[in-house]
Formats: structure tokens, sequence, C-alpha cells
């Protein structure tokens, strides 16, 4: 199926230095967090302005850090358990362990030797098979997305509901890859788990335990929570990356705006997953990637709303 005429149109183009940022007419008005820009910034002369920090914020990463993963998340970034400063990295939900293990929900059988087995088994299989394949699992302590991971698949089933859910799925993934029917299975799948109870006894520790077992304390980051918004959430803006080895250093930008925060994904990482967990089948490719993109706009609707989404690419 190709997508709707419907869909969001790319408006609104900025450009600065080597990059170019796109807005997608998607405000996430369909979410239902609390997570909103605070009144003073809502101005689009203050938003352009954020925009133009986070252009100036984004750094290669690191050939030693390409492997390891960051959250979507844009606070402030504390230490790494093992006491180094926390590196720039590419971006996920909940990092890649978390948003691995969905995809590996979602393929079932297909991934999973035995699907049934016990959900920490699962998560450490789903971090396992990273490390096996050169990809460091990554965590960060009090990961919302890991401890509130049942609760989003909840609302990715209510979202799916929503015509402007549906539209900024088939937005956001290439045209060639969204199908309706494969869209729908991987509703049932999700309903299937929740049904069975398969995330009983599933926290954010189970996440970051997984990763640290198979990737030490260097996979491991605290951020900072400074009493602002929720648990220190104060983001403004959702920024989809689309430029390979380059990430979002959320220190810079907070240094340069006085505290502002965006969200930030590296759509090549959650392409890169997708391809790797599909093991060179075409379906359980765009199976995978059409489930990531929605457990992305799942969590990012579950914590916030009114964020303005944009597509960063190079100029």
């Amino acid at each position: 199926m190709q997508p709707s005429s419907a869909a969001p149109a790319i408006i609104n183009d900025l450009q600065q230095g080597s990059f170019i940022a796109r807005r997608i007419d998607d405000t996430l008005d369909w979410g239902e967090g609390t997570i909103l820009p605070q009144s003073s910034f809502t101005s689009e002369a203050s938003q352009r302005e954020l925009l133009q920090a986070v252009l100036a914020s984004i750094e290669p990463v690191t050939d030693a850090e390409k492997s390891f993963s960051a959250c979507t998340d844009g606070r402030v970034p504390v230490a790494l358990l093992d006491g180094e400063p926390v590196p720039v990295r590419e971006q996920m939900v909940g990092a890649d362990i978390v948003s691995a293990f969905f995809v590996a929900e979602v393929l079932g059988a297909s991934f999973y030797k035995d699907p049934f087995a016990p959900v920490s088994r699962r998560v450490a299989d789903v971090a396992n098979f990273l490390k096996e394949n050169n990809i460091e699992p990554s965590s960060h302590l009090a990961c919302g997305a890991g401890a509130g991971y049942a609760t989003i698949l909840s609302n990715l089933l209510r979202y799916a509901d929503t015509k402007l859910f549906v539209n900024r799925v088939q937005t956001l993934v290439p045209t060639a890859v969204y199908d309706e029917q494969l869209f729908a299975s991987l509703q049932q799948a999700i309903k299937k788990h929740l049904d069975a109870d398969a995330y009983n006894g599933l926290s954010v520790e189970v996440f970051i335990n997984a990763a640290q077992n198979a990737s030490g304390q260097h996979a491991v980051a605290e951020l900072k929570d400074d009493g602002r918004g929720v648990h220190g959430h104060v983001e403004e803006q959702i920024i989809r990356l689309r430029v390979p080895g380059y990430a979002i250093n959320e220190t810079k930008l907070t240094q340069a705006t006085g505290g502002r925060e965006v969200f930030g994904v590296n759509d090549n990482r959650m392409e890169a997953i997708a391809r790797l967990f599909s093991r060179g089948s075409d379906a359980d490719y765009r199976l995978a990637l059409i489930a990531l993109e929605a457990f992305a706009d799942a969590a990012h609707g579950t914590l916030a709303h009114g964020l303005p989404t944009y597509i960063v690419e190079a100029a």
C-alpha cells in the first residue's frame, strides 16, 4: 500500500551550515503527555532559534562510540557508570536495547528460539544478539521507555485508531516500506503479548542489567533530573536526524540555549536495527522498520504533545 494523500506534508525548510531541517505537518497533538514547550518559548522566532542551536550542536560520533547508542532523551548527561563523561552517541527510544527488544517481540518466532521464554531471558537474548553483531546494547538509569514499556504498547494500540498517528508513521518511513497489512500485523502482535501478560516482571532494571552484562558500565549513562518538567524533561522539538555518523550533543545544546532540550532520533540507526533483525527477509525488514517508527512515535506521544518534528539531512 502507498501512503494516503492525507499524509503530512514536509514544510518549512531551514538550512544552517552542513544541515537542512524540514518540519513535517504534525505537532503531536494526538499525544497525551505533559511535556510541551514553555509559554515563553512557543513563538515561531523562539522555536526557530532553538532549531538553529540544534543544527549547530550536531557533531560526528567518534569511531569508538559508533557501536553504542543513547536514548531519545534530551536531558543533560551526567556520566557513564564507568565514570567517563557521556560521549555523543546516536539516539533511539530507550537506546537500542529497548527499541530492539520491541522489534524482536513483534517478529516473535522469526527471531527468538523460544518466544515464550521469561521476559528477562528474551531481553538478554536481544542484548546478546546485538553484541554478537558488533552493536553494544546501551541504556541509561531510570529510562522511561524501559519502565513504561507496556504502557507505550497500550498507547500505541489506541493511537493506531487515530488517522493522525497512522499518517505520521506513513510519513516517516520510506514509501516502499509502509503497508497496511504489516501495520495491522504489528497491532495484532502487540495485543497478543499484552493479553498474555508477556511483560510481567519487566522493568527498567531488566534492560539496564542486560545492557551492562553484555557491554559493561560504559554502555549505561546517568541523565540529570534537575526538577523541571517530568523528571527534568523539558523537550520542545523532535529531531529526526538522517545523517549517518552524526548525533546531537545534548550538553552543547543545553549550554548554548540556557537549558532548552529536544528529543533526538537517528533514523539511520533504526534502519540498521531493522535490517539486522530481519535476517535478510524483506517482509520482516519492512515490519521491523514500521514497528520501530510506531514505537518511537507512541513513546513520544506518551511523554509529550504539541511538539513540532523536524527531519534533518545533509544540505
